[in-house]
């Protein structure tokens, strides 16, 4: 367990990556929609995905995150499975950090200040915000939990495979997800695809992640279970 913890604390360390910057980057994004809103006025009704700018930090943290910190603890002779414990928990334990401050500002915007007094959606959104808190807070927790182990996925393919393991990986993904776009394209399903989503909350489909998140999970911890340092 101790090891677990000082794992833990080296993640921690770098708060700068895991909070500081996209807080930052999300603000300038916030000021940027503001702006926006100001000029459009209230009558307006302005929405913004500035928000997103969380979803692709929390991937792209994902990615780079094993590459200094595993020859680290294994210098300081961690076993790899409580490195790869110790990361699962820093990543949990910062989603949820985020997904407790995704739900509150989505309250704060829609029900105590009326969209910031300029009816802007940045935080609260249709269908992503729908629901309770509770169920907001999931489909926040889930999405970031599920871009996080999928960065982390492709950072363990790096350190198992080198780079163009990482690259491979990736490159895989994307001709998955464009032969399906071109499916529903060539058999003109688009409609009937909308249609499912429209008829399921975002939280309920938020559960259809635990298993793409176990798979990445496991998959992740089969790489590095052999990976070298490098």
């Amino acid at each position: 367990m101790k090891q677990i913890t000082g794992v833990m604390n080296i993640h921690f360390r770098n708060s700068l990556t895991w909070f500081a910057a996209p807080a930052m980057i999300m603000s300038l994004s916030f000021v940027v929609a503001l702006v926006i809103s100001l000029a459009a006025g209230r009558d307006a009704g302005t929405y913004s995905g500035g928000m997103i700018s969380i979803y692709i930090f929390m991937f792209v943290a994902g990615t780079v995150m094993v590459k200094d910190t595993f020859p680290l603890a294994l210098g300081f002779s961690v076993r790899r499975v409580d490195y790869f414990l110790g990361t699962t928990l820093s990543i949990l334990a910062i989603n949820f950090v985020w997904a407790v401050a995704l739900t509150l500002l989505s309250f704060i915007e829609s029900g105590l200040t009326g969209g910031w007094g300029l009816n802007m959606h940045f935080f609260h959104l249709p269908y992503m915000s729908d629901g309770t808190l509770l169920a907001q807070f999931w489909s926040y927790f889930a999405i970031l939990e599920s871009l996080s182990f999928l960065g982390l996925t492709g950072a363990c393919m790096a350190q198992h495979f080198g780079q163009i393991g990482m690259y491979a990986f990736f490159i895989f993904l994307f001709v998955a997800c464009s032969a399906g776009a071109l499916g529903l394209t060539y058999l003109h399903n688009w409609s009937n695809f909308f249609a499912w989503f429209a008829q399921h909350s975002l939280s309920a489909l938020a559960l259809w992640l635990i298993p793409f998140i176990l798979v990445c999970v496991l998959l992740s911890y089969a790489l590095l279970r052999r990976a070298v340092v490098r």
